[in-house]
């Protein structure tokens, strides 16, 4: 079991079997990702023949944010390599040694502007404007409800994914 996000700063522990490449034969299991830098790691061996990896907080302090692509391979004494697994992991920032920042995603700051052009509505005169320092030219009002809805979509898609929620639309056909 990997941990699907990690965050930097903290302590991370997970245990892996892999009976096909067990300690005692000689196997070592490591993890590359590459992303916004290079990290490797190497398994430990754990009980029951397995491996455990343990990343200390000191280490992963230094980890910068972002998303990565992950493998796992084994080696062995002979000089073989094998990869497992691959796959992406995001590494999320360490919220207590950031610099206050705005945090709302792409989505949700584009639907605030959205919103506020909306409700701030210009006069079919006026061919631009600014809010909060954000020059916009005049978007006809269809165009931007259809944005709004848009972004509606992918914020709640953000929430429902933040709170864990898997959401997927499935097509049923039935024979005639």
């Amino acid at each position: 079991m990997r941990p699907p996000q990690i965050r930097a700063g903290d302590s991370v522990t997970w245990r892996v079997s892999l009976p096909g490449y067990p300690v005692e034969a000689g196997w070592q299991l490591h993890y590359a990702l590459r992303g916004p830098q290079g990290i490797d790691l190497e398994a430990l061996a754990g009980s029951a023949g397995g491996y455990q990896v343990e990343i200390a907080a000191q280490e992963t302090r230094e980890w910068m944010p972002g998303l990565y692509r992950w493998v796992a391979y084994v080696t062995d004494s002979d000089g073989q390599r094998l990869t497992l697994e691959s796959g992406e992991i995001e590494i999320q920032p360490d919220l207590l040694e950031s610099e206050p920042t705005d945090m709302r995603s792409h989505a949700r700051r584009m639907l605030d502007l959205i919103e506020a052009a909306l409700e701030k509505r210009i006069p079919k005169d006026q061919q631009s404007y600014e809010i909060d320092g954000q020059r916009l030219d005049r978007i006809p009002i269809e165009r931007l409800e259809a944005l709004r809805t848009r972004y509606q979509r992918e914020v709640a898609r953000e929430r429902r994914r933040g709170n864990g929620l898997l959401v997927r639309t499935v097509k049923w056909s039935y024979p005639a």
